[in-house]
């Protein structure tokens, strides 16, 4: 899942992804599997691992600075 950077009330929140993948062989976790919380590759309850990417830029200060 891919959430892009939006800024809310001067708030800026980054750009990041997520990624579940089943803890017993590390395959990407679908909406079926996840709904049903059994792996389709393995079998098993996917128990899953969650992967996190920050995407970060910078931002220009503005106003005066000291």
């Amino acid at each position: 899942m891919l959430v892009d950077a939006k800024e809310i009330n001067g708030i800026i929140t980054n750009r990041y992804e997520t990624h579940l993948e089943c803890s017993n062989c590390g395959m990407e976790v679908d909406a079926e599997e996840y709904k049903s919380g059994t792996c389709s590759d393995c079998g098993a309850a996917w128990d899953g691992k969650k992967h996190m990417t920050v995407h970060v830029t910078s931002v220009p200060a503005t106003g005066q600075s000291q």
